[in-house]
């Protein structure tokens, strides 16, 4: 048996959270708060810290059960499954803007006479590999690309601090505090993926202590906010407000302004292999939550079943942009105006709302249905398995 920590969870939510977020957000907010768009990422980490503090709370009272079996028993039948099918359409329609993220980026920069469908296809058919490998495997290969995608950040700020001028993020609240505002909800969106990621896995950590589990996680969130943070302040101080608010890759920038020496002169490719397996784990969480979701909520047993929904989960993707004009600027107008308001709902007012709903109502704890399907789960199909534990105090 494997032992699943709930530090490789954490870890996972960081990955998810800032890469998601690290290339496009600092345009975005940059447009809304000006200079001060670095608040507005300190404040919506700090914010976030709430919802990932509730996610953690309400599934410790379901062990052995991921968010979409806890549902039902915490809402009844109907909404409770209606809730998981809305669960189901957030993962994959966080998995379909992941994929369309690498795709933009790619074709922009690294292979822009490649077919976009050759790009998606390679990309994606990599990803069913890592999804159908299972949850372990997932998890146990974030933990070695979490340091470099902290480090990172750090390090283009700090190799380029000679040309940075941090008089740019001065003065505060220049425009009012509406804008702040206004940013910190829009980065909410991307933030709160964290407690997305707790709500589904952390059925399978395998520790009985699980007093801690809520500090670990606010601190896995202000981990995030440092991380996003700090880029936000290295952007803002290398080009300004003005210029930042014009640029869709000012992290990517930033980063291709560093030169150390001739060794190091490119270290854009660093950043880029950091951020592309970054992204295919957020992608490659999404479309194994998607599967798990859907099998859950209908109450399909079976590995192969899963095997079956991720593999048309791969190819619907795919196939996707052949039905369906992909512009860059419409990715953009998604990112904005949808995906943060999606994120916000599903990953920060819901956990709070049911963590409330658990409070004030304690649902009768019903054990885990199916505790073989349980174990066929954290394995995946090509994967070990786990056992289902459950809490026997």
């Amino acid at each position: 048996m494997k032992k699943v920590s709930m530090f490789e969870v954490i870890a996972l939510s960081i990955t998810v959270a800032s890469s998601t977020a690290v290339l496009f957000t600092p345009y975005f907010t940059a447009q809304i708060a000006g200079q001060s768009a670095w608040i507005a990422a300190l404040a919506a980490g700090l914010l976030t810290c709430i919802p990932t503090a509730a996610a953690v709370g309400l599934m410790a009272r379901f062990p052995g059960q991921s968010l979409i079996k806890a549902l039902p028993q915490l809402l009844g039948g109907v909404l409770g499954k209606t809730l998981s099918v809305l669960y189901a359409g957030f993962f994959i329609f966080f998995a379909a803007l992941s994929v369309w993220r690498i795709e933009a980026f790619t074709i922009r920069f690294l292979l822009p006479e490649t077919p976009q469908v050759v790009i998606r296809a390679l990309f994606l058919l990599a990803v069913g590999y890592a999804a159908m490998s299972g949850t372990v495997s997932l998890l146990r290969t974030n933990v070695y690309v979490l340091p470099l995608e902290i480090l990172v950040p750090l390090l283009a700020v700090i190799l380029p601090a000679a040309r940075l001028d941090f008089s740019f993020l001065l003065p505060l609240f220049e425009e009012g505090i509406k804008p702040v505002l206004d940013g910190t909800i829009l980065l909410l969106g991307w933030f709160c993926q964290v407690p997305i990621v707790i709500m589904m896995y952390q059925w399978l950590v395998t520790d009985s202590r699980r007093r801690g589990w809520s500090l670990k996680a606010v601190a896995g969130t202000l981990a995030v906010t440092a991380t996003i943070g700090i880029g936000f302040i290295g952007i803002l101080a290398a080009f300004g407000p003005s210029q930042t608010r014009t640029m869709f890759y000012p992290a990517f920038a930033l980063v291709r302004i560093i030169s150390v020496s001739t060794f190091l002169e490119h270290t854009e490719v660093i950043f880029v292999v950091v951020w592309v397996a970054s992204i295919y784990l957020t992608t490659t969480f999404y479309i194994q939550s998607f599967a798990e979701s859907i099998s859950d909520t209908f109450n399909i047993k079976g590995g192969s079943a899963k095997l079956w929904i991720m593999m048309a989960t791969v190819l619907a993707l795919i196939a996707w942009p052949l039905f369906h004009q992909m512009s860059f600027f419409s990715l953009i107008a998604i990112l904005k105006n949808v995906g943060s308001i999606v994120g916000v709902v599903f990953g920060g007012a819901i956990p709070i709302l049911l963590f409330l709903r658990v409070l004030l109502f304690p649902p009768k704890n019903k054990s885990p249905e199916g505790q073989e399907e349980g174990q066929s789960t954290g394995g995946g199909v090509f994967g070990s398995k786990i056992k289902d534990q459950t809490d026997s105090n």
